[in-house]
């Protein structure tokens, strides 16, 4: 792979620098961070900032106490460059020696120069928090990572991604390093995650292997953008915070649904809504060998499926302190739950659940899976969410939700716009001539939410996934979506039929951010 060809194909390695926007500040405070004697200096905080010419990076006892650990550890290792080179004056050969010991700590500060992020959609969470939940100053600087991405930068180049997704990665590591689980967006900003001590999940062992997929040998095909909730497939969940379930919920969702045992055997690749997989076998038709790429949807996103659902229904019928007067309180929430729609041009309101059962009704079950009343799924985690039912002590959803989401996509940072979504954890080839509905003849169930799928080949999954704008460039370029809110972005990728050409660039931008951000993730050099 040729990881330059874009920054060559924009002339940027040969074109001459445009020396009146050019502003030396910052390659040369990062070019002191190499010197003599910088080690000491940045130890004791009086190394120069890399964005505010003027102020100082924090000293190593000020990152110790703030809990930067990598930013601290790498202080260390600069100082005893600092000490290497010295001795280089008697020894020659420990100059290079100190010097790349001092690289590591230049290229994490450097990474964090020049960009301002402050009117990103990521860079306006942290603030929404309230005061007495304010983020911890590690995952405020993974958001800011992140948020990076949603700047403009044009497919190919490589200058900016390395240094982001670098940046992305340590970021990462220092969250993960302090122990911190990011939430994404599972419950509301202004509440503690939760405790799911006591939850078991069972390994059914039905998943095959996921081969790692060669982004590059998918050049001149099409790819589709497929997003998914992050629930797990594979599992069975028989506890959740203690409280043992009536009927345990079988986990058939997420990344890993083309992986089942059942999915293989029918040649599946993906289950959804009948109107969602006649969009797939279309997209399909028009474009031979298109292959579907998974994109994790939010911390909410698999409140429409059973996972969610089935699990809250089971421990509310057995939450005997709940009072029957609240019980109908809850139910008499979701019967109002509104659905807005447009009739003759005019906007009309409905109450499609007005004849909800309620949730601890034995007929609860079979309302949830009857045609048209998939909402009800939703509405009853909505509802049973806000504070008032949490309080009276419903089960707590947002424990719910961590307990079914594959643990492996869940923490990360809350995107309302999905840009930065985690992509190309799954990648199958469609084959729109199988198309499945399941219990229908003899074909047997193989969702219990979804009944349709659709067949293709799993091709398995990127090692790393990429942010979402970074495989689909063209829909979520950030100038076309200029002045779009986030949940309109989020909607189009949700609704939408959103394709994408996966040309050299694209696929040298995956590869890229992938090995960048395991550098950053692993501490390795810049």
């Amino acid at each position: 792979m040729d990881q330059y060809r874009g920054a060559y194909n924009q002339g940027l390695l040969t074109d001459p620098m445009d020396m009146a926007s050019f502003d030396p500040y910052a390659p040369l405070a990062a070019g002191l961070m190499l010197a003599p004697g910088s080690g000491v200096a940045d130890v004791a905080g009086y190394a120069p900032s890399m964005t505010n010419a003027g102020e100082y990076e924090p000293s190593m006892m000020a990152n110790i106490g703030s809990g930067q650990y990598m930013d601290a550890g790498l202080q260390g290792l600069g100082l005893l460059g600092d000490a290497f080179m010295a001795a280089g004056a008697v020894v020659p050969p420990l100059i290079p020696v100190g010097a790349a010991m001092k690289a590591p700590r230049a290229a994490r500060v450097a990474g964090r120069m020049g960009e301002d992020v402050s009117g990103t959609f990521l860079a306006k969470q942290p603030p929404k928090r309230p005061k007495i939940r304010q983020m911890p100053k590690a995952e405020q600087d993974l958001y800011e990572a992140a948020a990076a991405f949603q700047l403009p930068r044009e497919v190919g180049e490589s200058v900016l991604l390395p240094r982001r997704a670098y940046e992305y990665g340590a970021r990462t590591a220092e969250v993960g390093n302090q122990g911190l689980l990011v939430d994404p967006g599972f419950q509301n900003l202004g509440r503690d995650i939760p405790d799911i001590s006591g939850s078991v999940v069972r390994d059914l062992d039905t998943l095959a292997k996921s081969p790692v997929v060669d982004f590059q040998k998918l050049i001149g095909r099409t790819a589709l953008l497929v997003p998914g909730d992050m629930t797990m497939a594979g599992k069975e969940i028989t506890h959740v915070k203690g409280i043992k379930l009536k009927n345990p919920v079988r986990m058939q969702g997420g990344k890993d649904f083309p992986a089942e045992e059942l999915s293989r055997e029918l040649g599946l690749v993906w289950a959804s809504d009948i109107p969602i997989i006649s969009r797939y076998v279309n997209a399909a038709k028009r474009n031979p060998g298109l292959v579907g790429v998974y994109s994790a949807m939010g911390g909410r996103g698999g409140d429409f499926s059973h996972h969610v659902a089935d699990v809250l229904v089971d421990m509310t019928k057995q939450a005997e302190w709940l009072s029957k007067d609240q019980i109908e309180s809850f139910n008499k929430a979701v019967r109002e739950t509104k659905a807005e729609g447009k009739r003759d041009g005019k906007k009309i309101v409905t109450y499609p659940l007005k004849d909800f059962p309620g949730i601890t009704s034995p007929d609860i079950e079979e309302y949830m899976y009857s045609a048209g009343k998939g909402a009800s799924r939703k509405a009853i985690a909505d509802v049973m969410e806000k504070g008032s039912f949490r309080d009276a002590g419903f089960p707590d959803v947002s424990a719910v939700r961590m307990v079914v989401s594959d643990p492996v996509m869940s923490s990360r940072v809350n995107d309302p716009s999905d840009l930065v979504a985690p992509t190309g954890a799954r990648v199958f080839e469609f084959d729109p001539n199988l198309r499945i509905t399941g219990g229908e003849g003899n074909a047997p169930k193989f969702h219990k939410t979804y009944r349709q799928g659709i067949g293709g080949f799993d091709l398995g999954g990127l090692l790393t996934p990429v942010p979402r704008n970074l495989m689909f460039p063209t829909r979520f370029d950030p100038k076309r979506i200029e002045g779009v809110g986030a949940n309109s972005i989020r909607r189009a990728g949700e609704v939408g039929v959103v394709l994408e050409d996966i040309v050299p660039e694209i696929a040298d931008d995956v590869d890229v951010f992938q090995d960048y951000f395991n550098r950053g993730l692993l501490g390795k050099g810049f």
